[in-house]
């Protein structure tokens, strides 16, 4: 059993086992913490995103200023050689892409995604910047990935901004089943841009390739380690790193002007399961050679000491199920993917065919099964989350189960994670969790394994990568500390340059900073909602969540003499509904309708309905601010109703009341004069500044139905 794994316990996943003293059954969950969630307006300026001060909306960036001023580095000769460009990964875990240069000539090394935070509701996977990607386009002679975790190959074949009229235009026969105005990071480049992997890794991406209709085999190269080959301006040598999935690489990107080294991600694990233990030897040769440029992975900096070994994490797992002749059963979709491209690329020594279906679980004895499952981050729709509430159709819990926890609770997410441990625990299932029992270990080098490298390669230059800002600055320090006399730490969008000098006993300058991108996050909500932090309302949604909305409906009547001439008083029928508000007995609800009566009659009776919805909708919001110290969204709809001033008018007629002149053609003829001034007030103060969306609301426990639109400034 333990051999089974030598593919798939390195890759990011959960595993679940089950007990029972009668029937023993068991439930683990192993993940790797570099693919699971990660911990991370107005109109006088677009605002800025959270995560590392990103400005969000559409941004001048190189257009204007910015491009003037780093042209004579981007273009021609001038300035130093390297160049690095971060798109994503520094300071965050996840999301990562980087465009390594030789003056005007780059390579794309990583597209990944990377998950959400908590507060980001609704949101499931972030992207690099791909409208970036788009306009570089024509410098970008190829991608080099890495290896196949989410967050490096996640983003190549995730939707962008960008129409696809592009791919479109293009010669090439496939079939591109998502919605029109969507792109890939893919099509962002060249149609012509080789796309480089290891062969495990490749079968990961051709699969998700073919999901979204864009697999075109012509761009797909595969290398092998130790194999050098040319993308770009680099003479590329891969070299064998060990990881938490199999066939992950370093690059060692060389050119007339220096050599570069990107570890990618990595551990020095001396006992791995597939055998290819990490590459010390190609690294000594570089330092013999020289290396201009190092970037390290940095995620596990602040963890002293070194890591154990995959194989022993796989003993302390797999042995019990072997000795007992449990038979092996993957829940989660993601699962059978890695396993399934394992076995392909002939990585697997489990034949995916052999495996218990999940269909089949009820067949079984618990104490005949390992199940291995998805979700140790308590991810919202992974197995072993959805079975803490009782609602996985495949994976359901009981009493007698009972759970290895195989995983890191990732920075951010122990909140969540406890909460899905209290429910397993009130099935009362039992949790065995713990570095103390050898039931994971990380895949990326602690603090000894890091200065180790550094130690061995002695570059001239060292940039920090993959990690929060935090461990990016330590690693710094560490690098300091080895003797290493250049080294920085940047941010996404920046863009440094550096020069390689042979001649030892000459100082490097140092590294030069070539000015920085304004880069925009790319937020997925869903199968169709793409866009921006703004674009999908990601604050806005919190803001509702924690601050409650108020819906105000207005039906205005503005009654008329005989002569069609507008009289004193203004009319109004006023409806009310609130969300994720306190009413205290409905004494806040009394309140606001009060308020938007005083504020409806205190505008001129010839007022614009967008006068009326602003007025309202300010004085609710500080009606809620308080009474309660909410900042509510108020969301204010005025509709002028013509038909009622004809109901009115007939109302006196019959009653006696209106002039004895007046007959049916005449008040037909008002409510047309009303019907024409309507529209013309809707096109002179409402045409451009406001979008009324009409629908009817469901009604609220404390109050009445309305009719809700929404104003969009």
């Amino acid at each position: 059993m333990a051999a089974a794994f030598s593919a798939l316990s390195l890759s990011p996943y959960t595993l679940v086992c089950r007990h029972n003293s009668t029937k023993h059954s068991i439930a683990c969950s192993t993940a790797s913490p570099t693919t699971t969630t990660i911990g991370t307006r107005g109109t006088k300026a677009p605002p800025r995103n959270k995560r590392n001060g990103r400005m969000e909306g559409a941004g001048k960036s190189m257009e204007d200023s910015v491009k003037r001023k780093m042209e004579q580095f981007y273009e021609g000769s001038d300035g130093p050689p390297l160049r690095i460009v971060p798109i994503g990964g520094l300071g965050e875990i996840g999301m990562n892409c980087m465009l390594v240069g030789n003056f005007d000539r780059y390579i794309l090394i990583d597209a990944g995604v990377m998950f959400p935070d908590y507060d980001e509701l609704g949101v499931q996977k972030i992207i690099p910047d791909t409208t970036f990607i788009r306009r570089w386009r024509h410098k970008i002679e190829a991608v080099i990935i890495t290896h196949g975790h989410e967050d490096h190959i996640g983003a190549l074949p995730w939707p962008s901004a960008y129409g696809c009229k592009a791919w479109l235009k293009m010669n090439v026969s496939f079939h591109y089943s998502l919605p029109l105005l969507r792109i890939l990071v893919i099509p962002a480049l060249d149609h012509h841009t080789p796309i480089y992997a290891s062969s495990f890794t490749m079968e990961l991406i051709k699969k998700r390739l073919k999901e979204n209709g864009i697999f075109v085999p012509s761009r797909l190269k595969v290398f092998k380690t130790k194999r050098k080959f040319t993308a770009g301006p680099f003479e590329i040598e891969p070299i064998r790193v060990t990881h938490s999935i199999p066939d992950c690489c370093g690059l060692v990107l060389r050119c007339a002007d220096g050599t570069i080294l990107h570890t990618g991600d990595w551990k020095i694990d001396e006992s791995p399961m597939d055998g290819k233990v990490f590459d010390r030897e190609t690294l000594e040769e570089l330092s013999k050679e020289g290396v201009t440029l190092m970037m390290s992975d940095s995620t596990n900096i602040l963890s002293p000491g070194r890591t154990i070994s995959e194989s022993v994490v796989a003993d302390a797992l797999l042995r019990p199920a072997d000795l007992t002749g449990r038979k092996m059963v993957f829940v989660g979709m993601s699962l059978r993917t890695y396993l399934d491209a394992a076995w392909k690329d002939g990585k697997a020594p489990i034949d995916p065919s052999t495996l218990v279906k999940v269909e089949d679980i009820d067949a079984y004895a618990p104490k005949d099964l390992l199940i291995v499952t998805t979700g140790s981050q308590a991810e919202p729709r992974a197995a072993l989350n959805l079975a803490s509430y009782g609602s996985s159709h495949a994976l359901k819990l009981n009493k007698e189960d009972v759970i290895l926890y195989s995983a890191k609770v990732i920075p951010g997410n122990e909140s969540r994670v406890m909460k899905m441990m209290n429910r397993i625990s009130e099935i009362g299932s039992t949790i065995v969790m713990g570095r103390n029992e050898l039931l994971h270990t990380s895949g990326h080098g602690y603090r000894g394994e890091l200065e180790e490298v550094l130690r061995i390669v002695k570059p001239q230059h060292f940039l920090p990568i993959h990690g929060e800002l935090l461990f990016l600055k330590e690693h710094e320090l560490l690098g300091k500390s080895t003797g290493i006399r250049h080294t920085t730490v940047i941010k996404n969008g920046e863009m440094l340059g550096v020069s390689h000098l042979r001649n030892r006993k000459v100082l490097s300058n140092g590294f030069v900073s070539l000015g920085k991108e304004n880069l925009q996050l790319m937020y997925n909500d869903g199968d169709k909602a793409f866009g921006t932090s703004t674009e999908l309302c990601v604050d806005e949604r919190l803001r509702i969540a924690t601050d409650g909305i108020v819906v105000v409906s207005m039906e205005i009547l503005r009654p008329q003499n005989a002569d069609g001439l507008v009289e004193n008083s203004l009319k109004g029928k006023i409806k009310i509904t609130t969300r994720c508000l306190w009413l205290d007995k409905g004494k806040l609800l009394d309140a606001l309708h009060k308020a938007a009566h005083a504020a409806l009659s205190s505008c001129p009776v010839n007022c614009p309905l967008a006068h009326m919805e602003r007025t309202v909708s300010e004085m609710l919001r500080k009606m809620v601010r308080k009474y309660s110290g909410k900042r509510p969204e108020v969301i204010a709809i005025a509709v002028e109703n013509p038909v009622a001033v004809l109901s009115d008018e007939l109302n006196e007629k019959l009653s006696g009341h209106s002039h004895a002149g007046l007959g049916i053609s005449a008040l037909r003829k008002t409510a047309d004069q009303h019907r024409k001034k309507n529209q013309v007030d809707r096109k002179q103060h409402g045409g451009n500044d406001y979008a009324h969306l009409e629908k009817t609301s469901a009604k609220n426990s404390e109050g009445p139905h309305i009719s809700a639109s929404l104003c969009l400034h």
